[in-house]
């Protein structure tokens, strides 16, 4: 009887070293092409945003939520075209030390502004409904000016961290890259970045979408029980637009928290890829958003850019609101009130 043992099949361990830079050369190639079409259609389709509602048409208090909102896609864009410059030619990062610090606090500056500006219109449209005396004195186009302002400081202060911790260093390679590190401790805590990151995710993300949530419905139960339809394009609009943002920007925040957990895991390792370039796609889907809403397929052909944008961003039936509030203005009915904000909004 033979005492032979059982050859085993011999497994290289070079195979699975291949295989894994297979699929980051696959992903790097596929972020590229990601990246080319968000610059892209972000810049153009921004730029026409902020045109179309910015300065070729009456300035409303909705509008100008909406310019910033595309003012900061467009900001976030343009910043993208290094790290494109940088994919395609170079190893390393080539542009130094402020552009990669001035990158990471555009890109986290731009997710506050948007979320807090999403906010900002919900509470507007949940005043406009309960408190429509109140709303018709003080909801102006200076005020929503003043308010973006301070939209703008509040994003400013909660991504400065990410300018002051944004750093180039030498990868596993000895090439220069730019990323995010918070110096650890000699005890090896890395709580700081933990910190840094919860308050990215309750303050960027959680609370606003609780007030969100919370003013929809509340607005939602007013118009109910005051039977108006709400239907206007630009509230459709803006519902869109927050569950673009949310489908955007949670797999990011869910992935992070499974990241902490099981950082070194090559599954996650490749979603990590996919779901940040899913936040990128953010900033150029809102004027993709405007045009289907505003697209007439009846009259297909007959529509210019300008019209398309200008009929997603005009209420409907403006003109005949307007005219009920001129007959209504001499009553202080509070459901005449209602009615002028949310066809206005």
């Amino acid at each position: 009887m033979s005492n032979a043992t059982p050859l085993l099949p011999f497994v290289d361990p070079n195979q699975h070293v291949n295989m894994t830079v297979d699929i980051e050369a696959i992903m790097n190639k596929v972020s590229t092409v990601f990246l080319t079409i968000i610059i892209l259609f972000g810049t153009t389709g921004n730029s026409v945003v902020i045109w179309v509602a910015g300065f070729r048409m009456k300035p409303n208090v909705t509008n100008v939520f909406l310019v910033n909102l595309a003012a900061a896609d467009l900001i976030f864009c343009l910043t993208q075209i290094s790290w494109l410059i940088k994919d395609i030619f170079f190893d390393h990062w080539p542009f130094g030390l402020f552009v990669c610090k001035f990158n990471g606090f555009v890109k986290y500056a731009n997710m506050f502004c948007s979320v807090f500006l999403l906010a900002v219109i919900s509470v507007d449209r949940a005043l406009c409904v309960w408190c429509p005396v109140f709303t018709r004195k003080r909801r102006t186009v200076c005020a929503a000016r003043m308010v973006s302002v301070g939209v703008w400081i509040m994003a400013g202060i909660f991504s400065l961290p990410y300018f002051v911790y944004r750093q180039v260093f030498p990868d596993k390679k000895n090439f220069s890259q730019c990323f995010f590190k918070v110096n650890e401790t000699a005890e090896g805590n890395n709580s700081a970045k933990y910190v840094y990151y919860f308050i990215r995710f309750i303050c960027g993300f959680l609370l606003p979408f609780l007030v969100i949530f919370i003013c929809y419905t509340l607005a939602a139960i007013g118009i109910r029980r005051t039977r108006l339809s709400g239907k206007s394009r630009p509230l459709r609009i803006l519902a869109v637009l927050v569950c673009a943002f949310f489908l955007c920007w949670a797999p990011y925040h869910f992935l992070r928290l499974v990241r902490f957990v099981n950082e070194d895991n090559e599954v996650v390792k490749l979603g990590w890829r996919m779901v940040s370039d899913l936040t990128y796609f953010n900033s150029c889907i809102n004027p993709v958003l405007y045009l289907f809403m505003g697209l007439d397929v009846r009259q297909l052909c007959k529509q210019s850019l300008f019209g398309i944008f200008h009929r997603a961003l005009t209420e409907e039936g403006q003109n005949r609101s307007q005219l009920s509030t001129k007959e209504e203005s001499c009553n202080s009915f509070p459901k005449a009130a209602v009615v002028e904000c949310v066809n206005r909004f």
